[in-house]
Parts: C-alpha cells; sequence; structure tokens
C-alpha cells in the first residue's frame, strides 16, 4: 500500500502565516478560520485570506 503524502491545512498554513506577519507588522489583528483580519493604526484594515487551489 503507497503511503500518502501529508497534507497542510487551510487553518494551519493560516496560523503559520499568521505568525509570521504578526512579528513585523505593528497592528491589531482579528483572526478566521481561512483569513487574518489586519487593522493597522492608521485605520487601513486588510484580510488576508488562504484558500486551497
Amino acid at each position: 500500500m503507497e503511503k500518502e503524502k501529508s497534507k497542510i491545512s487551510v487553518r494551519d498554513l493560516t496560523e503559520e502565516i499568521t505568525l509570521l506577519i504578526k512579528e513585523e507588522i505593528v497592528a491589531t489583528y482579528t483572526e478566521e478560520e481561512d483569513a487574518l483580519l489586519v487593522h493597522l493604526l492608521n485605520g487601513q484594515n486588510f484580510r488576508i485570506k488562504v484558500e486551497e487551489l
């Protein structure tokens, strides 16, 4: 029987990316299951979304 390659989940990848971004950008954050909302100090807001293709 062939071994299945292990896959990373969208949630796990989102968490890894979140950790990296939080180390570099001063902002407040709201975490969603497949996205990270970034609230910059100047009032701008961004959603960084992860989806598998």
